[in-house]
């Protein structure tokens, strides 16, 4: 995948999210001044962000690990968080395993297999051209918010500042209104100035993101020795 595709494959993915949200914005609330924006109408359309933000942000960190994965690079070339993230599948089967009946004796040469295994696996993986599993290192945990966002950076290689700081609170407040909503905890009307701001923030997160990758990508942050300066990360 060339770096024209990969703008191109985000820039159409951003634009029907976008448009979605704006149509369900104008069939929900139409010309109505804003202290007559009803309260059922403002967490339809929060529910909405969030279910955008959470799927542009999934799609679009998964288009950035299939353009990483193209490259076909061993671990020597590639960043070490990204190394780190295509092995979190046997990260996870070192950590688990075994039964609550398991006798102690059985479960420390559990264990000491488990850990030769992970050696075996690590070293094999260092001879060989990597893979990230999209699936597992983009996981979205069905609760996006500023954490999932910030685990998703370091696993990636990029860092917490490649995302504008003020971003962050407009992606809780979409996060937790969501949740309160499901619960069935926030019935009072949201101001309508409030989510407006939160809003217009998320879609300026949702552009961020486009231009972070594409720049990562042209820049090959991935890799240990990056092209441009600003991907030393």
């Amino acid at each position: 995948m060339n770096i024209s595709e990969l703008r191109a494959q985000l820039e159409e993915d951003l634009a029907w999210r976008l448009d979605e949200l704006r149509r369900l914005r104008n069939a929900l609330l139409g010309n109505l001044e804003e202290d007559s924006w009803p309260a059922s109408a403002i967490r339809a359309l929060i529910v909405m962000q969030y279910a955008h933000l959470e799927g542009f942000v999934r799609n679009a960190f998964s288009l950035y690990v299939t353009a990483i994965n193209g490259e076909v690079l061993d671990a020597s070339n590639i960043h070490p968080n990204l190394f780190a993230s295509a092995m979190i599948s046997e990260f996870e089967s070192l950590r688990t395993g075994g039964g609550e009946q398991e006798s102690e004796d059985a479960r420390l040469t559990r264990r000491a297999r488990k850990q030769v295994e992970f050696v075996k696996k690590l070293i094999a993986a260092g001879k060989s051209p990597l893979s990230i599993d999209s699936d597992v290192a983009v996981s979205m945990e069905m609760n996006f918010g500023t954490d999932v966002l910030r685990r998703t950076l370091y696993r990636l290689g990029l860092t917490e500042d490649s995302i504008n700081n003020s971003h962050y609170s407009s992606l809780e407040f979409i996060r937790n209104a969501r949740n309160d909503i499901g619960h069935g905890s926030r019935r009072e009307r949201i101001s309508p100035r409030m989510f407006e701001a939160h809003r217009v923030k998320c879609e300026q997160f949702m552009n961020d993101i486009v231009r972070l990758i594409t720049t990562a990508v042209t820049e090959q942050w991935y890799r240990v020795q990056p092209i441009g300066s600003s991907g030393a990360r």
